[in-house]
């Protein structure tokens, strides 16, 4: 990277500032809700595979059920329909002899939470944030991708490595099949980047997590004859008084060297929602024979679906040994946590380039939150890191992307496709 190429990048940036956010205001503006057995993300994911034709990428839409072996994948997920749901990947082929990259995002988003000021797929441009479903997590981040490779294109620039986007459906509420299948096609590099919104810090490591119903069972009735009622609400109850301190205990503890080692934000666990009794009854005059709650708990690398549950019921145990044990069922795939090793040279290459552009040094920290990450370090040869832009309210009401923050993205992103995958070639571009 010499110091005429960096300028020339820095200035495609500011000159196509407008062009940056118009794609992400235009991603956004398809509704691309994951309704978690299916989904609507075609019109979308059409519309980037034209942009990504349109640079002359070698494109291709598809149906993850036409990836080799895709439901036999021990990683397959079942229950999920993709007949309208299309995976895209578009290939930049490069000169030769340089390493390859891979972006990989996601185009389906989260529900629409309660509250929008406005509806979520009107992007709207304010005080230096577009605002939008999916603006945040994750279609910045997706377009920032894209605009990186159309910078270097636009200036002339071969890499010597390949470079691929994918845009892949059904990742949110622990989907990751579309992940997977882009693996099972041979979409697989060097190194991944992944731009889930990680407020421009660098993610070698994301955590784990599962998503629960518990039931707790009960008799209902009224005792007129002595008979033995259990009202399942009083252990409902137990359980949630030991969540919280459950909680509260993890969030005190150090979590694993290095990614996790000073994370002081802790490990959530969050109780989704509850149930119990009969809601559509003008009134009750008897307990519940059934009560269930839903709760979300995540955990860090290395620790199986089983180790956490069996955390939940031994402590549930140790405080409440005469409690009712709660029945487990699974709501979504257990989302187990990834880490890379120190030393993956792209880890140190991010640093840099994130440095120089934003002038100050990176956090380097394992992400605060689940994603299909996992997918790559544990099921594929394509090393993965998070790094995406900066902004807020992913998944709430009036989620938005900071757009200095996404225009600095795709500059550290073009320079890191010229860093890893070297240049083949350089002409004068625009």
């Amino acid at each position: 990277m010499n110091e005429t190429l960096s300028k020339n990048i820095s200035r495609w940036i500011a000159k196509h500032r407008d062009d940056i956010v118009g794609l992400t205001a235009d991603l956004i503006r398809h509704d691309t809700v994951n309704l978690v057995t299916d989904g609507r993300e075609r019109e979308c994911q059409e519309q980037i595979a034209a942009v990504l034709g349109g640079l002359g990428l070698e494109t291709a839409l598809y149906s993850p059920e036409e990836a080799p072996g895709f439901r036999e994948h021990p990683a397959y997920f079942p229950g999920k329909d993709y007949a309208q749901r299309p995976n895209v990947a578009g290939r930049w082929k490069g000169g030769g002899g340089g390493k390859s990259l891979l972006f990989s995002s996601h185009a389906d988003t989260a529900v629409v939470a309660p509250g929008w000021s406005g509806s979520p797929w009107e992007p709207r441009e304010q005080n230096g944030k577009l605002y939008g479903l999916g603006s945040f997590d994750m279609k910045g981040g997706l377009a920032a991708s894209i605009m990186a490779i159309r910078c270097l294109k636009e200036l002339g620039i071969q890499p010597a490595g390949d470079v691929t986007v994918e845009s892949v459906v059904d990742e949110e509420f622990g989907g990751a099949n579309g992940t997977l299948a882009g693996r099972l096609m041979g979409y697989n590099a060097d190194a991944a980047i992944i731009p889930e919104p990680t407020n421009m810090a660098i993610c070698p490591a994301t955590r784990g997590g599962a998503l629960w119903r518990l039931t707790f069972r009960g008799k209902t009735g009224l005792s007129f004859s002595g008979e033995t009622l259990v009202n399942p609400l009083y252990d409902t109850g137990k359980f949630l008084v030991f969540l919280e301190k459950f909680e509260k205990m993890r969030s005190g503890a150090s979590g694993p060297a290095p990614w996790y080692a000073d994370d002081a934000s802790g490990l959530p666990v969050i109780v989704t929602r509850a149930e119990a009794g009969d809601m559509t009854a003008a009134l009750c005059d008897v307990g519940p024979e059934q009560s269930d709650i839903d709760i979300w708990v995540e955990c860090y690398p290395g620790v199986s679906e089983e180790q956490l549950k069996r955390e939940l019921t031994d402590g549930y145990a140790a405080m409440f040994p005469e409690g009712q044990m709660p029945e487990f069922r699974k709501m979504i795939r257990f989302l187990p946590g990834s880490e890379l090793m120190p030393d993956f040279p792209l880890i140190g290459l991010l640093g840099r380039e994130v440095a120089d552009v934003c002038g100050h040094e990176p956090q380097v920290r394992g992400a605060p939150f689940a994603c299909d990450a996992f997918m790559f370090n544990l099921h594929s040869p394509t090393p993965a890191i998070v790094l995406g832009p900066s902004g807020a309210k992913a998944h709430a009401a009036d989620e938005y992307v900071d757009i200095e923050s996404l225009l600095r993205l795709t500059e550290v992103y073009a320079r890191t496709i010229v860093r890893w995958c070297g240049v083949s070639s350089l002409h004068e571009g625009e």
